[in-house]
């Protein structure tokens, strides 16, 4: 039997983040940024991160070093949590792992493990690591929760996102293909997913360019931000990879190739760049392929800003 979490709540981002929230334009590196590699102190392409505010701690996905890490707030260097035991498919390795959630009803992580084509769990109490397969095979690429405890899985083959309810021993679609693609057009759309407390359901369609909302129920979505054309290459393909939303309904979205963090009003109405937009680089001020999105208790954005290797915070403004 898959077993999630009974009862956690999906807390959203603090309700003191709203359409004129600003954040400082200088971030500072939360994790890694100690250039490319696998040292304790280093990541190699992240692409997602998971903000525990009650411990203190982020889990990311250490995309190319196969492994979770979990980093501590003030942490100078990371502590691998899972994986890092080489590529492999073996139930203690990982592939790729592109997303990671933490269960704190049974002090686990759920993990895409995007490589090797699983959902995988991974419990962790004293010293001792346990792991078992929940979900094969599905090209899973994001996951979240939400205040049921069920869990959402974005599978970027069969361009769907599903819900699993404990128990389940197969996940009910909630959001499908925003477009009809042939088999010679078959492309990996989904990218990151969030769950808001109506059990609106926000998926970032990557190769289209667009943010849609699947709201509960829904047997379509509705386009609620997209891709802004980038001045510099007016035909580079869009790219929106991380998406999260406020208590608003305000939706934030990451551009991958523009490099910035744009806001959206509901009814997809654009609100500005909130983070970056400085030119692809690697100054304070400055993303090179942003993906996931996550935002802290106090508003703090966190952006996994990959190529840099590393993780981004915009602390939040004051007045």
């Amino acid at each position: 039997m898959r077993t999630f979490q009974n009862r956690m709540k999906q807390l959203p981002p603090s309700c003191i983040v709203n359409s004129n929230t600003t954040w400082k334009q200088d971030a500072s590196t939360v994790a890694g940024g100690h250039g490319q590699g696998n040292g304790t102190n280093q990541l190699d392409q992240p692409v997602s991160v998971y903000v525990d505010d009650d411990n203190e701690n982020l889990y990311i996905s250490d995309y190319n070093n196969h492994r979770i890490v979990r980093w501590g707030f003030n942490d100078n260097s990371g502590t691998v949590v899972a994986g890092g035991n080489g590529i492999g498919s073996r139930i203690d390795q990982l592939k790729n792992p592109s997303d990671a959630i933490l269960n704190k009803k049974d002090s686990s992580l759920v993990i895409c493990d995007s490589g090797n084509y699983r959902v995988v769990k991974w419990f962790r109490q004293g010293d001792t690591t346990s792991q078992q397969m929940i979900i094969p095979p599905i090209r899973c690429w994001s996951l979240t929760i939400d205040n049921n405890g069920d869990l959402y899985v974005s599978d970027i083959m069969e361009d769907e996102v599903s819900r699993w309810k404990e128990g389940d021993t197969s996940g009910t679609k909630v959001a499908g293909k925003s477009r009809n693609a042939g088999p010679t057009n078959w492309v990996f759309n989904h990218a990151y997913i969030f769950v808001d407390e109506y059990y609106s359901v926000y998926v970032a369609d990557m190769v289209n360019g667009e943010a849609m909302e699947w709201k509960k129920d829904a047997k379509n979505g509705t386009i609620v931000a997209h891709e802004l054309i980038n001045e510099m290459n007016p035909n580079s393909p869009p790219r929106l990879v991380g998406v999260v939303v406020d208590c608003m309904g305000n939706i934030y979205v990451s551009h991958a190739l523009t490099c910035q963090i744009t806001r959206w009003l509901p009814g997809a109405i654009f609100n500005g760049t909130i983070a970056g937009g400085q030119g692809c680089g690697k100054g304070t001020r400055q993303l090179f392929i942003p993906q996931d999105l996550s935002f802290d208790r106090q508003g703090n954005l966190y952006v996994v800003d990959t190529m840099n290797h590393r993780v981004q915070k915009f602390a939040v403004e004051h007045d």
